[in-house]
């Protein structure tokens, strides 16, 4: 071989080593970090939570409790002879396991177009069949004939070859085409941690970030895949997370209400008729399809996007009132009440609260599981004593009724109302019957009866009759003939003055719960409450078997003042029971997707707050300040006009019933413009004193912008109105309200204005005061826009570039970095680079391994930019042209090539633009 041949062969040799060292640093850089298929995490404060509310979600949790698996399982481990543990802990496994997988496969098939998407808003649906179905279908736990449907589309997923057309009038716009086939990251959260920084972040800073990137690498302690058999693996409790893999699948804003109801729809009609399940666990798969998957898991947003679009109506506030069942501890819900107050009434009266700060607690538990199992225990105790209040009312209502008309039962109680003497017990129960009647059914008090009568409009308690001997309504006319019977012998009683009587005290003590709460009857803590024992006139009035000795057990009620309170107390259980039906009874076919993450969604929902007012607010005020100072601030005239806008407040959410559902209309007070006048009079007499006189006595004594040594004075008057309405309710008007406040300091406005008017011959223009003026509207604007909790922000991280920043830079994330990590990119010189490199990596789908400003083509302070790139792409250097401001906010690429050009013939090759073969 000639010295020639000799050279071009090493040097063909360096260039194969020199590339393959190219690529091996590129692999070594990305091994060190693990790929994980997590989204980047949204870190959003107050006000883009409400925004981000009323967008469908990209990431979300399966709450899976595995209970009914486990004792199913232990059933069938009993009757085989098997090791009932092992078999009750490998049948939660695979019931786990089942749920995810049958999850992912549903997800997938959306997205590859195998199966349609359903529509949520039938009035605009073109699918004459799934509407007609849907509609006839709509609220029943099982449907055959929509069922029927689904397995039809079920079937020509799993390769039936039927025409989409023939099973209904499909189109192109039901079906997805992604292209990749695995659209899902599926993990189980062994721990809450910085993988779910979202929710326990609300700003974003150096120490939120080191947190994630430690979470990040040692990823294998905080999740697994959601698959994984490990059986040191909760699965009586489990929190599994899904993330859609959302690039190149379109605008997932235009159709992910759509995707998600879906996704529902589909899940529980397959885990009823997919073989799936089977393929998991070959010994139960088929038992579980006898499971209630609807009772047995949630599906919830990861943070503060939406699967169902929130809309103010009960459906909407009392599933996702659930939130507060998943704090830590066992806390006492308002659905828990004897006489609650509503979902409606609790979103007013909360307000504007905290939100991703881990409000719920999530890392207080060592382990997600146990987080798992106290909300779901304290979610099972309130579907518990809510089933059982409902159960027992419908009993009592039918065993009374059927007994015995409403007429017979107040004959009953005639000759105990009217008996001419009393004793002290005697008149108690009187007392308790009359009044306890009276604050359900009396319509002139009118307490809770309006809420009684609306209790059989509602679509969710006429099903909770079905099984019933007797309907919803039949019962609701049985409670008002008694009631208004029962009401006249009271009104006859007490104009008999029958409890007006010398040493007679009533015994509050014998009211029933629901009775109590509603007349602030303190619980006595010094004294054991015992049970109130009705007064027994010889044989007891109604029992449950006459063949049967009379103990308490057989009783139902002793008389007919027993039955007549045990008849309303049954009236008020169900009324308790319809103001959280919509949560806690299996009145739906598909799974339950609570908001438990974002209170904002109810919030915002029922314009109880407004994300966007701080932003109108600082508009407002910059518009009145720029038009005060071009009215008072170029002259020497000493006034000066301060305007500030409350924000709206909804007083309370009035309720319409629509189609068997509660909507409530949000009655608002509106946005009040706030002003004062102040008036400077120092300059005129040679003092810097001011005075100023607000019709609102809230309005601040603010007075200009610079303040140095002050006395103020001010007094204020006020004065409230407060009128009783006719169903008992005390309005509180607004209080008129006046402040005048005065006060001399030394400021800068002031002495200038002073100085101005002490000069000879000084003309009526002040300029200093002029610039003050205008300086101080733009700095209250500018400090206004700085709210970092009404004003919409919001971070996107992509946890993998977090963790490649933390090790770059030794163990730690610098200052400098938070802003472009915040952008979702990696950290760099400044934010157009990283964000250069970001869209190269994504262009190329390789890493790169160095970056530098090019020293061609236009300067860096340039709206175009060029960068020299180093990476596993090529051997050699790629220049990329990117157009780029300099705060990074408007960023873009070329579309030929990407802007990229390869400086060697290799990077050339690898771009696709070597036209001319060297």
């Amino acid at each position: 071989m000639s010295i020639i041949g000799s050279i071009r062969a090493l040097v063909v040799l360096m260039s194969v080593l020199s590339t393959y060292g190219v690529q091996a640093q590129a692999a070594a850089a990305t091994t060190s970090v693990p790929n994980l298929q997590l989204n980047n995490l949204r870190i959003a404060n107050r006000a883009q939570c409400a925004v981000d509310s009323e967008l469908p979600t990209d990431t979300a949790f399966i709450v899976v409790d595995g209970y009914n698996a486990g004792k199913l399982s232990y059933s069938l481990a009993k009757n085989i002879g098997a090791d009932v543990t092992q078999m009750s802990t490998e049948g939660m496994q695979d019931f786990r396991i089942a749920v995810s997988l049958l999850t992912k496969n549903i997800v997938n098939k959306l997205f590859a177009g195998a199966l349609p998407m359903l529509p949520l808003n039938l009035k605009t649906s073109k699918l004459a069949k799934y509407n007609e179905l849907a509609a006839k279908c709509e609220k029943k736990t099982y449907c055959p004939e929509l069922n029927t449907y689904l397995a039809k589309i079920w079937d020509n997923s799993e390769g039936a070859g039927v025409p989409w057309t023939n099973i209904d009038n499909f189109s192109a716009t039901q079906f997805l085409k992604a292209k990749k086939s695995d659209r899902v990251g599926c993990y189980y959260i062994k721990k809450f941690s910085g993988l779910q920084g979202n929710l326990h972040t609300t700003e974003l800073d150096a120490a939120s970030l080191q947190d994630m990137a430690q979470s990040y690498l040692k990823s294998d302690k905080n999740i697994t895949v959601c698959e994984d058999r490990d059986a040191t693996l909760d699965s009586r409790n489990a929190m599994i997370q899904l993330n859609l893999k959302l690039d190149g699948a379109g605008d997932f804003n235009a159709y992910g209400f759509d995707f998600w109801n879906s996704l529902k729809i589909y899940l529980s009609f397959a885990w009823r008729y997919s073989n799936l399940p089977a393929q998991v666990s070959p010994h139960m798969g088929e038992l579980f399809k006898s499971i209630a998957l609807e009772e047995s898991i949630m599906l919830v947003p990861n943070g503060c996007k939406s699967i169902e679009k929130p809309s103010c109506d009960a459906e909407t506030l009392s599933l996702n009132s659930i939130r507060e069942l998943a704090k830590p501890g066992q806390n006492p819900a308002d659905s828990f009440k004897e006489n609650p107050d509503g979902p409606d009434k609790g979103a007013v009266n909360n307000g504007t609260r905290s939100v991703n700060d881990d409000f719920l607690g999530t890392r207080g538990y060592e382990e997600a599981s146990d987080w798992v199992e106290n909300f779901r225990k304290n979610f099972v105790q309130n579907r518990g004593s809510m089933k059982n209040r409902l159960q027992s009312a419908i009993q009592f209502l039918n065993v009374i009724s059927g007994a015995m008309t409403a007429e017979e039962l107040n004959e009953f109680v005639k000759p105990m109302a009217f008996a001419g003497n009393y004793t002290a017990a005697h008149r108690d129960e009187l007392y308790y019957m009359c009044t306890e009647a009276r604050l359900a059914g009396d319509k002139r008090l009118d307490f809770m009866r309006t809420g009684i009568d609306r209790v059989k409009q509602l679509s969710v308690m006429q099903k909770a009759f079905e099984g019933s001997a007797k309907t919803l309504d039949q019962m609701s006319q049985y409670f008002d003939s008694s009631a208004i019977g029962l009401i006249s012998y009271c009104d006859t009683l007490e104009k008999q003055n029958i409890w007006n009587v010398d040493g007679y005290t009533v015994n509050k003590a014998g009211f029933n719960r629901w009775a109590k709460e509603i007349l602030n009857i303190p619980r006595d803590k010094d004294t054991v409450t015992t049970e109130f024992q009705p007064m027994s006139f010889g044989a007891p009035l109604l029992v449950w078997d006459k063949t049967k000795p009379l103990n308490s057990s057989n009783v139902i009620c002793q008389t007919g003042m027993d039955c007549a309170r045990k008849l309303t107390k049954a009236m008020v259980d169900l009324y308790a029971v319809s103001k959280y039906a919509d949560a806690f009874l299996p009145v739906s076919s598909t799974v339950a997707s609570p908001d438990i993450f974002n209170p904002y969604a109810d919030l915002k929902a029922c314009k109880i707050y407004d994300p966007w007012f701080q932003t109108r607010r600082a508009n407002k005020r910059l518009f009145a300040d720029l038009t005060s100072t071009v009215l008072f601030g170029w002259n020497a005239l000493p006034l000066y006009i301060d305007v500030d806008f409350t924000a709206p407040k909804v007083t309370s959410l009035q309720q319409l019933i629509e189609n068997g559902t509660v909507k409530f209309d949000p009655a608002i007070q509106k946005s009040k413009m706030q002003y004062s006048v102040l008036a400077d009079f120092g300059p005129l007499v040679g003092a810097p004193c001011a005075v100023s006189i607000a019709p609102n006595s809230a309005k601040a004594f603010n007075f200009y912008a610079f303040n140095g040594i002050t006395m103020n004075y001010c007094k204020s008057r006020s004065d409230g109105t407060a009128i009783g309405g006719e169903n008992g309710s005390v309005d509180n008007k607004v209080p008129k309200a006046r402040s005048y406040c005065g006060g001399c300091s030394i400021n800068f406005v002031g002495v200038t204005s002073g100085a101005a008017m002490a000069t000879a011959n000084a003309l009526p223009i002040n300029p200093i005061k002029l610039g003050i003026y205008f300086f101080r509207s733009i700095q209250r604007f500018v400090d206004a826009k700085k709210d970092k909790v009404n004003i919409p922000m919001s971070s996107d991280v992509n946890l993998q570039k977090v963790a490649e920043t933390y090790q770059k830079y030794g163990g730690y994330i610098p200052e400098h970095c938070v802003e472009q990590l915040g952008a979702g990119v990696g950290c760099y010189q400044n934010i157009c680079m990283a964000k250069a490199v970001d869209a190269f990596e994504k262009y190329t789908g390789k890493k790169v391994i160095d970056v530098n400003t090019s020293n061609s083509g236009p300067t860096s302070s340039s709206i175009t930019k060029t960068i020299s790139i180093k990476s596993a792409l090529c051997d050699g250097e790629v220049l990329m042209k990117f157009n780029c401001t300099d705060d990074g906010k408007k960023f873009s690429t070329y579309e030929r090539f990407g802007g990229l050009y390869g400086r060697t013939k290799e990077c050339r090759d690898a771009i696709g633009q070597n036209f001319w073969g060297h």
